[in-house]
């Protein structure tokens, strides 16, 4: 069998150091493989551990005990010479950045300038080596939302926040969301080329209005109807009847949230000592019921609550029965 010649320590440290920082894949595998075939472990059994064939690593253990060290190092590769010079590229890449769709475009203005015909894979090189990716463009609506506005609501929760944990107020976070029979998708662990299918179907929408805070309290109301401002403002109605010290509802700002009936009622609401805290638009993160209802779509409701109506409204009424129970979040 196979072995390389006895390491010292200083070579096993080494090589140690170099199994577990150096930056290419390859390298660590081949001080990792030194170090297995010192300890006595036999070339099949490190070819399985490491995923490599017989004879490179039959290979790489005759070059240690040839020349050491520089044998594990991997060798500069010229590879294709590039056909434009480096300056060309930076050119190239600048006016990607500025249009960076336009491939075909550019392929053709290359041409025309340098007189070097370059294909797309070419191209697609170029902007690898400047770290470019093609990915999907998301979708903001940065430009929209209150730098300001959104800061004050931020140092406004904070200092309510810190009133809630002397004992002086209670801070609550209110929204609606639907659930229906087209279920939202969420991954899960499945078998190779095999899939876990959920039923959806269309219905109607069950629509939950809550209200929770910090300490995962509670207090749902679910309607089959339409939600109006009428709904939500019965909805406050009959949370400010439930309050037993100032408490101060955080809400975003959609239409049945900023009508004139709605306001309409806010002096009367703080009669009863529930304050009503409109948040900036675009600003959902500040609102954690948001996470209540991604945490019920995607993960406590089962694949098979989407079957019928009924299996929906049972699974979906257990679970707003038991948030803060069974279901929890533990919000900062």
């Amino acid at each position: 069998m196979l072995f390389v010649n006895p390491l010292n320590e200083a070579e096993k440290l080494t090589l140690e150091a170099m199994r577990d920082n150096h930056p290419l894949a390859i390298t660590r595998k081949r001080a990792h493989s030194i170090l297995l075939s010192d300890n006595g472990y036999h070339i099949p059994y490190i070819t399985e551990i490491l995923g490599v064939c017989r004879q490179s690593l039959a290979l790489w253990i005759k070059n240690w005990d040839l020349v050491g060290l520089l044998a594990l190092i991997e060798d500069t590769r010229s590879g294709r010479p590039r056909k434009l010079p480096a300056e060309e590229e930076k050119k190239v890449i600048t006016k990607i950045k500025d249009s960076p769709r336009g491939i075909k475009k550019l392929i053709a203005e290359i041409a025309d300038k340098t007189g070097i015909t370059i294909g797309k894979e070419t191209l697609r090189r170029i902007c690898k080596r400047a770290g470019l990716k093609w990915k999907r463009i998301k979708k903001t609506l940065k430009n929209e939302k209150d730098d300001k506005a959104y800061q004050d609501a931020v140092d406004n929760l904070s200092e309510l926040l810190k009133k809630e944990k002397q004992g002086k107020i209670e801070v609550f976070y209110f929204d609606e969301s639907g659930f229906n029979l087209q279920p939202c998708v969420p991954y899960a662990w499945q078998e190779n080329k095999k899939y876990i299918k959920v039923p959806s179907s269309r219905s109607k929408n069950l629509n939950v209005l809550g209200f929770i805070n910090h300490n995962c309290q509670f207090e749902s109301f679910v309607f089959e109807n339409t939600v109006d401002t009428d709904v939500v403002v019965a909805c406050f109605d009959k949370f400010a009847q439930k309050i037993e010290k100032p408490t101060y509802v955080v809400i975003d700002n959609a239409p049945t949230h900023t009508s004139d009936y709605f306001l309409a009622h806010l002096d009367e609401w703080e009669k009863s000592g529930l304050y009503v805290i409109p948040l900036p638009a675009y600003s959902p993160e500040l609102n954690i019921i948001e996470i209540l209802w991604r945490k019920i779509k995607y993960e406590w409701l089962s694949f098979g609550a989407t079957e019928s109506l009924t299996s929906l409204r049972n699974e979906l009424f257990d679970i707003l029965k038991n948030i803060g129970g069974e279901y929890t979040i533990a919000y900062s």
